[in-house]
């Protein structure tokens, strides 16, 4: 009886051992990874930019209203930053709206906002330098994703692009349990916080989740989306089934079928 139980202990050992290599193995995890690095890279960006936006807008408090772009803020303020430096051709270099440029210009001669020492100066530069150092990383990301999800899933990434996919792919675990999802999962999936509370409290169910980010559920009006979603959904189950198990790329069948959707619904093409 011993040798038995001992017999299937190393069996069942064997076997986490092959599921947890498994896991692990698979191209679909690397991409999983770097879209879990990409949501950190932007929460940190995001709480960077604020900062930079606090601490700069004492001494130029004018540039932010003038300014809706996070990164040209963030150029500005690196590569000019005392206001005196902004003068019309030097900020034209970093921001191509000449008419803003000329307000900015004008605004920065005039600004209430408190001078500003050297070395206050310096840490406020280097802080913003950080901030587009980490755009400029995001930016190398998305393309190794893009890269990386047309080996591993390129009917999903045709489908769904490269961080819609991507999320959705890492929501589900593995290109695996994607593939054997239904489209209305696919669907809600990234939207498991309203769906718990429409079955606990009896809250409107969700009807759409990571993929309310794809253009063209954005591009309908707010009363198709759920529609426009529950196709998508539909089409990149569909696109995951044949990753997963057909391993070729072949997808234009779902992206025209998309299209049409898109147009009854009045909505842009993709």
């Amino acid at each position: 009886m011993k040798a038995k139980i001992d017999l299937l202990r190393r069996k069942l050992i064997h076997k986490a051992r092959e599921r947890v290599t498994e896991k692990f193995t698979g191209r679909d995890q690397h991409v999983i990874k770097a879209i879990g690095v990409l949501g950190d890279l932007d929460n940190v960006f995001k709480l960077l930019f604020e900062q930079v936006r606090e601490w700069y807008g004492m001494h130029f408090p004018e540039l932010e209203r003038m300014c809706n772009d996070n990164a040209v803020y963030l150029k500005l303020a690196y590569h000019l930053g005392d206001r005196k430096n902004f003068l019309f051709e030097k900020i034209c270099e970093h921001y191509e709206n000449q008419l803003a440029a000329k307000q900015i210009e004008e605004k920065a001669g005039q600004s209430l906002g408190s001078p500003v020492e050297e070395e206050d100066l310096a840490e406020i530069r280097l802080l913003a330098l950080n901030a587009l150092n980490l755009r400029e990383e995001r930016e190398f990301l998305v393309k190794y994703l893009e890269k990386a999800m047309k080996q591993v899933c390129p009917n999903v990434l045709a489908v769904a692009g490269a961080l819609v996919g991507g999320k959705l792919l890492a929501t589900a675990g593995s290109l695996k349990r994607m593939a054997m999802m239904p489209g209305s999962t696919l669907q809600v999936l990234g939207a498991e916080k309203a769906l718990f509370s429409h079955l606990r409290k009896g809250t409107l169910s969700p009807k759409h989740g990571h993929v309310y980010q794809h253009p063209l559920v954005r591009g309908v009006a707010k009363n198709k989306k759920g529609r426009m979603a529950r196709t998508l959904g539909a089409k990149i189950a569909l696109a995951a089934k044949k990753d997963f198990f057909g391993k070729k790329e072949d997808c234009q069948a779902e992206l025209q079928a998309l299209n049409r959707r898109a147009e009854q619904l009045g909505g842009a093409r993709k």
